[in-house]
């Protein structure tokens, strides 16, 4: 058995909070104990009392989390300033917990030799974690070097997880490990045992954002961007896009181009400019050398991202018995985009499934998963990556009637998902096909537009013409006409034209001489 239980709470008190807490999560337990926990609590509460009261109820149950910015459950949804605990309860699956400590600063191989002290002795191939989740400080220590790092450590264990946040004030995060509330660290559970698990990441420009620019020339070093097309970062920015003060907006991450020949591609959140380097620090280390997008986001296409990344990963199940759960991981920066409505993001993914599984997590500073099925572990952003947890299904003594019934609900249920993925799919190339009847029409429209002015202007020049030849007669002969044959000379007569204009309007034709020429009658000869 594998037992996941939530429980979730708005009160401010974090005694009540953590009663509260408490009596949720014991009515889903039915009597099994807890092994480990799950803590996340928005920035700013009392998180050492909640700890406190929590471990003196459960004083064998190991908790980690940390700091968040939103927190999401089926009871209560998408909720700012609340407490969210997930417990985990099993008789085959081994959970342990742990934390990194002390990983400051961005010297990678300080921060290798530090986990290789703390994790080494997992390396062992009979002590290798069936899957990891990770939660590493969000502000003080390298994502991208941490996750790289314990990769390195444990090479055939998937890693995910999210990191911890705080009030978008970029001050610091804090992390949980039992009661004590940490910083620089990254506390961990590692599963043992036949834990199954499906996921699906919504990375990229798919994830909901739209790029502005061209692809530009950049120059990196570390999480800084150093210059842009040649041009100090600032100075390029601000020329070009409204920056107020010194700061760049959450909503606005780049996509990064590692590889110039590729279209391969990541978002990457730009925190702050540092005015000491004139750098643009960003969330995760870049390559040295690469290409950028800047880009804006499009709050409906983040809302069906969402609703299709869920589907998947419940789709990707391929067993027939019921998961435990589903864990959440969502970059803040998709709440703040939908800032009428932060709670969007969850509540379209989550709607009408036919599950009533826990779906739970919170707002992240960054996420973490694997780049593909057989991909290594990678720290994203702006990203929303959904995990799966249950059991390998074991031979059961259920009755063949109750075995059925569990394996219609949950077949059922990756139906829903199949479906929902094959017409979200199918409407998404319809709008590929509307906005290509669109782009032609267009083209059409253009080409008339183009036929009507050329028309405009002929019309006034002939009318010209004509204020010419009653007027000016003598120099038409002078000037427009040429040769024995009394030929029209198309570039004097379009000259002619050009001055009259200026007589009656002040100012040149709208056209130069050549294109005025052209556009005369077919029938008079270029010079």
């Amino acid at each position: 058995m594998f037992v996941i239980a939530v429980g979730h709470s708005t009160a401010a008190d974090m005694e009540i909070c953590a009663t509260a807490l408490v009596a949720q999560t014991t009515a889903q337990l039915h009597g099994e104990t807890p092994h480990a926990a799950l803590l996340f609590s928005t920035f700013g509460l009392d998180h050492a009392t909640l700890l406190r009261e929590l471990k003196r109820q459960w004083p064998d149950c190991s908790i980690v989390g940390g700091s968040s910015y939103g927190e999401v459950s089926r009871a209560l949804g998408y909720r700012l300033g609340s407490s969210l605990l997930i417990l985990f309860a099993s008789d085959t699956i081994e959970i342990r917990t742990g934390v990194l400590r002390n990983l400051r600063g961005d010297d990678e191989l300080a921060q290798a030799d530090s986990i290789e002290r703390q994790l080494g002795h997992l390396r062992a191939p009979s002590e290798q974690p069936a899957l990891g989740l990770l939660l590493p400080d969000g502000l003080g220590v390298d994502g991208t070097s941490v996750v790289r790092n314990i990769a390195n450590v444990l090479p055939k264990t998937p890693l995910f997880g999210g990191s911890t946040a705080e009030n978008l004030q970029n001050q610091r995060t804090l992390q949980f490990f039992e009661t004590e509330i940490l910083e620089h660290a990254v506390p961990y559970l590692l599963f043992f045992g036949p834990l199954r698990f499906s996921w699906s990441v919504t990375q990229g420009l798919s994830a909901g954002w739209d790029p502005v620019s061209e692809r530009l020339d950049a120059v990196c070093e570390g999480r800084f961007i150093r210059t842009i097309e040649g041009e100090p970062v600032f100075d390029y920015l601000t020329t070009r896009y409204p920056v107020e003060g010194r700061d760049w907006s959450y909503v606005h991450p780049f996509a990064i181009y590692p590889d110039r020949a590729s279209d391969d591609h990541l978002l990457c959140d730009v925190i702050r400019f540092d005015t000491a380097t004139g750098m643009l620090e960003c969330a995760q280390s870049l390559p040295s050398l690469c290409q950028i997008q800047l880009t804006e986001p499009d709050p409906p296409a983040i809302v069906r991202a969402a609703r299709r990344n869920l589907l998947q990963t419940l789709a990707n199940d391929a067993e027939l018995t019921p998961a435990a759960g589903v864990l959440w991981f969502s970059c803040v920066n998709r709440a703040l985009v939908l800032e009428k409505d932060p709670a969007d993001e969850y509540r379209a993914a989550t709607e009408g499934l036919v599950t009533q599984m826990p779906i739970v997590g919170f707002q992240t500073y960054g996420e973490i998963a694997p780049r593909g099925p057989a991909g290594d572990p990678f720290y994203y952003s702006c990203t929303l990556v959904t995990l799966l947890l249950g059991e390998v299904p074991r031979p059961t003594g259920l009755a063949a009637d109750a075995a059925s019934a569990i394996s219609t609900a949950n077949l059922k249920l990756r139906n829903q998902a199949l479906a929902e993925s094959l017409k979200a799919a199918q409407d998404e190339l319809e709008q590929l096909r509307l906005k290509l009847s669109e782009s032609e029409s267009v083209a059409r429209l253009t080409m008339h537009g183009r036929t009507e002015q050329r028309l405009r202007y002929r019309a006034l020049a002939l009318d010209l013409l004509c204020e010419i030849l009653d007027s000016r007669f003598n120099d038409v002969r002078r000037v427009a006409i040429k040769g024995d044959a009394l030929r029209l000379n198309k570039s004097g007569l379009a000259r002619l034209i050009d001055e009259q204009h200026r007589r009656r309007h002040d100012a040149p034709f709208p056209l130069t001489i050549a294109q005025l020429a052209r556009l005369l009658s077919p029938g008079m000869d270029q010079e």
